[in-house]
């Protein structure tokens, strides 16, 4: 440690005329430590929220569907998207699907719902209706020819059921057809999901493909397919090839661009956030200034000895930044700190709960990003030098006769 260094930590620790002189330059680093602290739980909320959403949609939308257009229903075979499927090896599994209109009814209550149909799903990495249910089993199979459906938590209050009991389904579209019946279909309730998203969770019901298919009346058509990635970040580039190549009459649409509003939504609000969560650290920095321009004061009579006995002008400024670089980097250090911590403990034991009604999920979610931490860390410690500037010329200019002449 050289001399400059030194009397850095000296001023830092040393004993002032006036108390509390004294500990502001802890006050200092405990300020923004919280400034640190709180930007980088908030940038890990914000995070942490958007991945929770992103997990649960693809966990029951996909990575990709493939459709008609105008939603019209397709054949079962299509030779065109399997040739791209074969060159594209970041699409691991295509799974048959079937959705439309419907209504369910048990008892004397009828609800709106939209029919959910499946094959055989295979990968289950990415795909994974299972983990959002919270009662009985995901069993679509049809056994001993009672068919099984699956349906949302709101729903399943709504209905006032229970698990085992029987539900009814009716295709809207073969009402109102003079000598034809309709066409309807009972089925055993064997579990109900909950993802935290209302409109999902009220409408949506899940039930086999093959049931589908006789329910709607459709032979040998599906709505599409679900195309699921070896990786989510793909999801990009093979939706572009999928836009570029699929030809009539078939076409593709993201996650991403299925609830691109949600996302645009999400996005917006990481700025206003941010910003107002980032004045906590200014001031914070702000306290730095105040707390060096108050010791400069204070030591006026030392640092007009030091210039008598030969520091020069770059040394004292040098000194007065390093007690900057000196707090800006203890309180980041303790701000990081903090905030894994919080993080921990919020990740390991939920310690703070919030509405699932509302928010998608029935505690906060936190994902603490390292660049995150670095570039908050990084603009802290840059500000809190560009803090020392003022007091650093404040002191360089004390002349010494002026400040021992009364000595």
């Amino acid at each position: 440690m050289n001399r400059l260094s030194f009397i850095a930590f000296r001023y830092l620790s040393s004993k002032n005329n006036f108390k509390f002189i004294s500990n502001i330059n802890y006050l200092s680093i405990v300020g923004l430590s919280i400034g640190v602290a709180v930007l980088i739980i908030t940038m890990g909320v914000l995070n942490g929220f958007e991945n929770e959403v992103k997990k649960k949609i693809v966990s029951f939308d996909g990575h990709i569907r493939v459709n008609g257009y105008f939603n019209n229903p397709i054949l079962q075979n299509s030779t065109q998207l399997d040739s791209i499927i074969d060159i594209n090896k970041e699409i691991v599994d295509k799974i048959e699907f079937i959705n439309h209109a419907a209504t369910v009814r048990y008892k004397n209550q009828t609800e709106p719902v939209f029919i959910e149909a499946f094959n055989k799903i295979q990968n289950k990495d990415f795909f994974t209706l299972n983990k959002n249910l919270i009662l009985g089993v995901f069993d679509l199979k049809s056994n001993d020819s009672v068919k099984g459906i699956v349906i949302g938590k709101v729903l399943y209050d709504r209905l006032n059921i229970q698990i085992g009991e029987k539900i009814t389904l009716m295709d809207l579209k073969s009402l109102g057809n003079p000598g034809v019946a309709p066409r309807i279909i009972q089925f055993e309730l064997r579990g109900v999901y909950e993802t935290g998203l209302t409109e999902y969770d009220e409408s949506i019901v899940y039930i086999n493909l093959n049931d589908a298919q006789i329910l709607l009346g459709y032979n040998n058509l599906i709505t599409g397919y679900i195309l699921s990635l070896d990786k989510i970040i793909n999801t990009d580039k093979v939706g572009k090839i999928l836009n570029d190549d699929l030809k009539y009459p078939l076409t593709s649409s993201t996650w991403i661009e299925r609830h691109s509003n949600l996302f645009q939504w999400l996005s917006l609000q990481k700025y206003p956030i941010t910003i107002v969560f980032a004045m906590i650290g200014l001031v914070g920095i702000l306290n730095i200034s105040s707390s060096l321009t108050m010791i400069v004061m204070e030591k006026t009579r030392s640092i007009g000895v030091m210039r008598a006995i030969g520091f020069s002008e770059n040394d004292l400024a040098k000194i007065f930044f390093l007690k900057g670089i000196i707090i800006g980097f203890s309180g980041v250090v303790f701000g990081v700190i903090f905030s894994l911590f919080f993080g921990f403990l919020q990740t390991r034991f939920n310690i703070l709960s919030i509405p699932q009604e509302v928010y998608f999920m029935g505690s906060l979610p936190i994902k603490i990003i390292p660049i995150n931490i670095l570039i908050i860390g990084s603009l802290a410690i840059i500000f809190s030098i560009l803090a020392s500037i003022y007091p650093a010329g404040m002191a360089s200019k004390i002349q010494p006769s002026n400040a021992i002449r009364y000595e």
